[in-house]
């Protein structure tokens, strides 16, 4: 029973649609290894560079007084054999596989007259996939963040120079400046004690307390090698609601009080601020569109902000740097899903909640992370829950 089973299973071989008989076949395979033998070690490295595509070895026969006629099969056989490009092989046991013909030899003779044997080497063709080229959006803000960098540190240099009866109001400036700085950034005032106590001993020397500010707000978001707290910098895990207001408020000034070296002060700091922050968007990773789209609308909030107040060759850098926050985050966030909101009929376990939106329970976990559920067998029905789109 099992034996005809197995036969009556077996479909008929060809190849481009060019029938044959065929006995047996060998496959071969394996991986592609390097091996690397190093002097002076005993043990070597074997590197895996993937799978071999795979060989099919067929004796394929033609015969004469089959269902077809002799000569015609050995035509079509020949001709599919010798055409350009992969082809379909259908095998008894190995069913359709996509092949190209590496080689093949063919034998006749007087004494088996009406028998065709052809020893055919297949090889497995496989698809050509084209490398896939993106751009690397993240980039062009980084580098239009650094020129914002240059072309604030120029117009610093050029508008401060406090006198010696200046430089406490220089450093009462710098205080209250920089808590706006950490409000608009959402992170804690602490973090900035010791970064800014060393910026404050700088106010002499306006190229070293420029670097010391960028560094330390830099350093903060990541945007910098700098770090600063004993190394403690600050990563969001999701976008902060965040307003213009601080920085609305650290570029208003008042002219009774205000000097030009305080007043470049806070523009400097309100350009720094709103800089590192488009920089530090480019090294973020968002979980839904919505996220990212909330970021380029806050970052480019700022950007507008700061831009009237700055001169001609910090207004051109800042229009580039807007330009680039807008491409990436716009490019990155049409990759990811949105969010939605749906309403079970009623209280059901997470992992069912998963299969019956995405037919799926493997995004159950998801569904509860993202709405704070207490208990996964018991996801609130009738109740608006937001989920991500497929």
């Amino acid at each position: 029973m099992f034996t005809r089973t197995f036969f009556s299973n077996l479909r008929q071989a060809s190849f481009r649609g060019a029938k044959f008989e065929v006995d047996d076949v060998d496959a071969s395979g394996g991986r592609r290894l390097v091996k690397h033998e190093y002097p002076l070690r005993d043990e070597p490295y074997t590197e895996d560079m993937g799978r071999k595509a795979r060989e099919y070895s067929v004796k394929a026969f033609v015969v004469q007084g089959r269902s077809y006629s002799y000569f015609d099969a050995r035509k079509e056989l020949l001709k599919a054999l010798e055409s350009y490009g992969p082809g379909t092989l259908i095998h008894p046991w190995h069913g359709e596989i996509k092949v190209c013909v590496d080689r093949y030899t063919m034998r006749e003779s007087m004494e088996s007259g009406g028998l065709l044997q052809v020893d055919i080497t297949f090889c497995e063709a496989g698809n050509l996939e084209q490398p896939a080229a993106t751009a690397d959006t993240a980039y062009g803000t980084n580098k239009a963040a650094a020129s914002v960098r240059e072309a604030l540190k120029k117009e610093f240099l050029a508008k401060f120079g406090p006198a010696a009866r200046e430089l406490a109001a220089v450093a009462e400036t710098l205080q209250t400046s920089a808590a706006l700085v950490m409000e608009y950034i959402g992170l804690p005032q602490a973090l900035m004690a010791e970064g800014l106590g060393y910026a404050m001993s700088l106010t002499a020397s306006p190229s070293a307390l420029f670097g010391a500010l960028t560094d330390l707000f830099g350093g903060l978001l990541g945007t910098t090698g700098e770090t600063t707290d004993a190394d403690t910098s600050y990563s969001f895990t999701s976008t902060p609601s965040r307003g213009v207001e601080p920085i609305d408020e650290l570029l208003t000034t008042n002219p009774v009080i205000d000097t030009p070296s305080t007043i470049a002060l806070r523009n400097t700091m309100a350009g720094i601020a709103v800089t590192e922050l488009a920089a530090a968007s480019a090294y973020k990773d968002f979980v839904t569109s919505d996220d990212a789209l909330v970021e380029r609308d806050t970052t480019l909030a700022g950007i507008d902000a700061v831009a009237p107040v700055v001169s001609d060759p910090v207004y051109g850098s800042l229009a580039e740097l807007r330009r680039a926050v807008a491409v990436d985050l716009t490019t990155r966030g049409g990759q990811l899903p949105s969010v939605r909101t749906v309403e079970l009929p009623t209280t059901m376990p997470a992992l069912v909640a998963a299969y019956n939106l995405y037919g799926t329970a493997t995004r159950a976990d998801e569904i509860v992370s993202r709405n704070h559920v207490r208990h996964p067998g018991r996801v609130p029905g009738q109740t608006q829950l937001e989920v991500l789109s497929e």
